[in-house]
Formats: structure tokens, C-alpha cells, sequence
């Protein structure tokens, strides 16, 4: 064992235990967790907005809500798929597997929507700028097909999931920064569809817009989330699984 990080065959194993842990909270905790991951991940997507004319500078700054979240604590739907290595294992039921994810995502939105009635009402958006960069980058992901919207979901939770990964493998703050922060930063710099980030860049752009119905968000953000769940709940999971317990 390094001094510095996990191996990665004991960072799954610290995985695993994790979702041991995150299967064993109580609903109102996976709600309350949920719902600061969904604050902090809209406060990134804030951030990317507010810097939206330089994509590589909106692309470093996104990262600093999974860094709130991994270091202040925060249960993100992206981030606990990942529990699949506790199920695969054995270590968690397929019912608290599954109710964890569910009520996860739950809280996510809630704290996304927590942080669009305060930009809103704050009077954030009175800003033409951002008024317009919301709307412009919701109603490019609104103009998406289902495959798109999904098969983008896949890449950026390959992304977002080893941002976790190595976040996980870090034994010092330092360490769990930058694990955040380069594979996250790819994922936005690429353009890649995040399901929670959605909850946020999309009602801010209906709020605006009245063009961006509740129909256009629905159709973003379920093959996203399905896209978030197959990339970092599936591909990630059963590969390295197969590769370091079988």
C-alpha cells in the first residue's frame, strides 16, 4: 500500500465498502446529501456559465462542485453508481441499491431547483449575458436526440465516475482535488451530458425561456441519467470487477 494513494485494486475495495455505507443511510440522509451534491454541482454549473465565453476556463471551474462534494460531503447520483461494485460483490441488496440511486437523483433535483429559485429571485439572470448563455446551452441539449443525449451521458459518467475513483484513491487533499478536477474538466471540455448539471442548466433556461418546456427537460434528462447509469454504473463496475475479483 502507497503512502500517498490506494492501488487500484484496494480503491475498489474501498468502493465496495463504501456502498456498504451508502446503503445503510436512512432516506431523510440520502435526501439531505442529495440535495447539497444537487447545490454544489449547480454551483459549478453557475460558475461555467458565468466564465461560458472561454470554454477552457469553464471547463476548470465546473469541477468545484464535486470537489464540495467529496470534501464536505454529498451524495451524487453519478458518483454512487459506483455502488454496483457492492452489488456485484454481494455486499448490498438490489433493493437498497436501487432506492439509493432513486432517492439520490431526488435530492439532486431538489437542490438544482434549490439553486435556480435563488439565482432567479436574487436577481442573478438580470445580467443579459447570462440570460442568454443559459438559454443558448439549454436549448442546444433540449435539441438533442434520445441516442445522442444517451450515448453522451455514457462518456461523461466514464468521466465523472474515475473523477470518484481517484478522489477515493487519494490519502491527501491535495490528491482528491486534482483527482476531481482533470477528469471532470475533460468531460465538460468535451461537451458530454451530466444529468444533474442538467437539473440546473435546464429549468434556469425555462424559467427564461418558455420555449424549453417541461417535456424538452424530460426528454434530456432521462437518457441522460440512463446514459450517466450505464457509463459509471455498468461499464466501469463490471470490467474492472471482472478484472480484479475474478
Amino acid at each position: 500500500m502507497s503512502s500517498v494513494c490506494l492501488s487500484p485494486k484496494e480503491t475498489s475495495d474501498a468502493l465496495i465498502e463504501t456502498s456498504i455505507k451508502k446503503a445503510s443511510y436512512t432516506t431523510v440522509k440520502r435526501l439531505l446529501l442529495g440535495f447539497m451534491a444537487g447545490i454544489y454541482i449547480a454551483l459549478g454549473s453557475q460558475g461555467f456559465l458565468v466564465t461560458y465565453d472561454n470554454a477552457l476556463i469553464r471547463a476548470s471551474v465546473f469541477p468545484v462542485g464535486l470537489m464540495l462534494i467529496v470534501l464536505v460531503g454529498g451524495e451524487l447520483f453519478t458518483g454512487n453508481c459506483l455502488m454496483t461494485f457492492g452489488l456485484i460483490q454481494k455486499e448490498i441488496t438490489l433493493r437498497d441499491y436501487l432506492k439509493t440511486l432513486a432517492q439520490v437523483l431526488i435530492g439532486n433535483f431538489l437542490g438544482a431547483l434549490f439553486i435556480v429559485a435563488l439565482l432567479y429571485f436574487g436577481g442573478v439572470y438580470n445580467k443579459p449575458e447570462l440570460a442568454e448563455a443559459v438559454i443558448k446551452v439549454a436549448k442546444a441539449k433540449t435539441s438533442l436526440s434520445f441516442v445522442q443525449v444517451l450515448f453522451k451521458g455514457i462518456l461523461c459518467n466514464i468521466l465523472v465516475a474515475l473523477g470518484v475513483w481517484f478522489a477515493s484513491a487519494s490519502k491527501d487533499l491535495t490528491g482528491k482535488l486534482l483527482g476531481c478536477w482533470f477528469p471532470v474538466m475533460l468531460f465538460v471540455l468535451c461537451g458530454y451530458e451530466h444529468v444533474v448539471a442538467n437539473m440546473f442548466f435546464l429549468p434556469m433556461g425555462a424559467v427564461l425561456d418558455s420555449s424549453i418546456t417541461v417535456s424538452k427537460i424530460a426528454a434530456n434528462l432521462i437518457p441522460a441519467a440512463l446514459g450517466n447509469f450505464i457509463g459509471g454504473g455498468l461499464v466501469l463496475p463490471i470490467i474492472y470487477n471482472k478484472v480484479y475479483y475474478n
